[in-house]
């Protein structure tokens, strides 16, 4: 199982919480671990892998893309964000498929069969958690096909070699460059515009559950109502997106608990390594 993540150096402690959760659910797995980034150095690859298994490979990808340097950027939508969305430039052709992951995910059962699904003739496996006004509105703002989806990007099964047979790295940088107005979450915005129409959706529920999610479906169901029983039974892919994040102290919903096992497991690690 190959498994990707983009990302800048600052959040290198917030990756160790979700490889910690992968780590416990994936023990008799192969896994290796993909880190692309353009900061992060061999002391911080170091630094990862001391608390990490010793089962588990890491390769790391230096990757740079001058045309992005005009990419649309803020504080919470670095650079880095957009990377996954390049994976051909940088994988080995032995890699078929891969998963990325943001790092304010926690795993919560072994993704296995997720994995190992079909693609089918889709681009990309991934969730929605919008409905279809919205989607309509951001085709039409995206200038997607009619047909398209959006995706949440945080969970994304990757079809590398579809995306090596038919992706155009240069209308992919040419639209990040050309639409920068256009987009408002960018990543989303440019997968939903190019490669919407290219999609398979599983349940958001399971696959990128979220307090938010929790709450719409809640308030829409007289029973059944989802809770931490449910969560247990049926989630595995917990993604803390927006601002409603664990480790801050006004966190409202009921799944601060899953970040915090990990968090207080490498604190402990931590600890450990300094006496």
């Amino acid at each position: 199982m190959d498994i990707l993540f983009t990302l800048n150096k600052k959040y290198k402690d917030l990756l160790l919480t979700c490889l910690l959760s992968i780590a416990e659910h994936h023990q008799t797995t192969n896994v290796t671990f993909h880190i692309v980034s353009n900061d992060i150095k061999d002391t911080d690859i170091s630094y990862i892998k001391k608390y990490i298994p010793s089962q588990y490979e890491f390769k790391y990808y230096n990757y740079r893309n001058h045309f992005l340097d005009n990419a649309k950027t803020t504080y919470r939508y670095p650079q880095e964000i957009y990377y996954r969305l390049f994976v051909q430039c940088y994988l080995k052709n032995d890699i078929k498929r891969i998963l990325y992951l943001d790092v304010d995910t926690i795993i919560v059962k072994n993704l296995k069969d997720f994995y190992e699904q079909s693609f089918g003739d889709s681009f990309f496996i991934g969730a929605t958690n919008i409905k279809k006004a919205l989607t309509t509105f951001n085709n039409v703002k995206n200038k997607a096909k009619r047909d398209s989806h959006y995706l949440n990007t945080g969970v994304l099964l990757i079809n590398v070699e579809m995306l090596r047979e038919k992706q155009s790295i240069d209308e992919l940088n040419q639209y990040i460059v050309k639409n920068e107005k256009r987009l408002f979450l960018p990543d989303q915005d440019v997968l939903n515009a190019l490669y919407g129409h290219n999609v398979k959706l599983v349940n958001h529920l399971k696959y990128n559950l979220s307090d938010r999610a929790i709450t719409k479906y809640n308030l829409m169901k007289l029973v059944s109502k989802i809770d931490l029983d449910w969560v247990n039974e049926n989630a595995y892919v917990i993604h803390y997106y927006g601002k409603n994040k664990p480790w801050l102290p006004d966190y409202k919903g009921i799944l601060k608990d899953y970040y915090l096992k990990y968090d207080q497991l490498l604190k402990s690690i931590q600890i450990r390594e300094q006496i």
